[in-house]
């Protein structure tokens, strides 16, 4: 199935394209705005095409997910669906946005969708992580339906770093569809 262009009251969450690089700089250049998601910030403009162009290409696998999140007309981030487990049909959601775009209840509203589509298209689970120094992302999960399943001890490589995480998650048969 891979990644659908999904619609939401105030979100559109579609596929990368190349016109995209200048606002994905945005966050995956900032320190602070990429210090609790998995990778370290890109230094240049040129290692953020590089990433763009490699998640451009992986839209050709069946089972990529990946989406920018598009807000009054701006690319303000991205939410996406990784670490698929096939064999218990169980996936991970993560997300990130630009700094002056936190606390908008966006990414509450990105991972809401993603919940949804994981469950339409038969995923059975639904999970999530952060970074215990990140309290606003486990509200973000709360706030999702998910369930605080406990933490992870040295569980997790966020912006580069080895730390604990506090894990969150949702089944299939938890959700009204």
């Amino acid at each position: 199935m891979g990644t659908q262009e999904i619609k939401t009251k105030r979100l559109l969450l579609r596929r990368f394209v190349p016109e995209d690089l200048q606002d994905f700089f945005m966050w995956t250049g900032s320190p602070e705005a990429s210090r609790f998601i998995m990778e370290k910030p890109h230094k240049t403009i040129e290692e953020a095409k590089k990433d763009l162009d490699k998640r451009i290409a992986s839209y050709a696998k069946p089972d990529y997910y990946m989406w920018g999140i598009i807000f009054e007309n701006e690319l303000v981030g991205f939410c996406c669906g990784n670490e698929i487990n096939e064999e218990i049909r169980s996936i991970c959601i993560g997300y990130g946005l630009k700094k002056q775009h936190w606390n908008k209840g966006i990414a509450t509203e990105a991972t809401q969708a993603l919940i949804r589509y994981f469950f339409e298209i038969d995923f059975n689970r639904v999970f999530s992580y952060h970074n215990p120094l990140n309290p606003a992302s486990g509200k973000v999960m709360t706030k999702s339906g998910m369930t605080f399943e406990g933490r992870i001890r040295g569980g997790s490589l966020l912006a580069g770093e080895i730390c604990d995480c506090l894990q969150y998650s949702i089944l299939r048969s938890d959700y009204q569809l």
